[in-house]
């Protein structure tokens, strides 16, 4: 890379949409390669640093972790095609959320049913009965 395409961590942030500490978050994990640093001691980036940065907000945004991410950017630096592992763990995280819906949708019955039952309790009847609420409480 030569310097003057070079850019500050400030710049880089920026364009990526990210902060400062983000970016050297990403350093320390693997994630971004160590910057050249110019006579001031400033890390100076590439360009591709940006595309990379929102490739990982990307990858984080379908649910994937960032130790997921980095393993997908190891083969792709390795020169491996990583679209089948991006595959296989696109068709874990779909599991999950598959998993994760089918949870709230149990969970949104069930706190339907209580408010329904309590607003059809008679308010002077009604108790506070649990430690804390008894309307949570009573929740499976």
């Amino acid at each position: 890379m030569a310097l003057d395409d070079s850019l500050k961590v400030g710049a880089v942030a920026k364009a990526a949409g990210v902060g400062v500490q983000t970016l050297h978050y990403y350093e320390r994990l693997g994630l971004l390669r160590k910057p050249q640093r110019s006579a001031a001691n400033y890390r100076l980036y590439s360009p591709e640093a940006i595309r990379r940065v929102q490739f990982i907000k990307k990858a984080q945004a379908i649910g994937l972790t960032l130790e997921e991410t980095k393993q997908i950017l190891d083969l792709k630096e390795h020169g491996r095609a990583p679209c089948g592992k991006v595959a296989e763990l696109g068709e874990k995280h779909l599991q999950e959320i598959e998993m994760r819906l089918d949870q709230l949708r149990k969970y949104r019955h069930a706190l339907a049913q209580a408010l329904s039952d309590w607003r059809k309790e008679n308010t002077t009847k009604r108790e506070c009965a649990g430690e804390f609420c008894d309307l949570i409480e009573r929740l499976p």
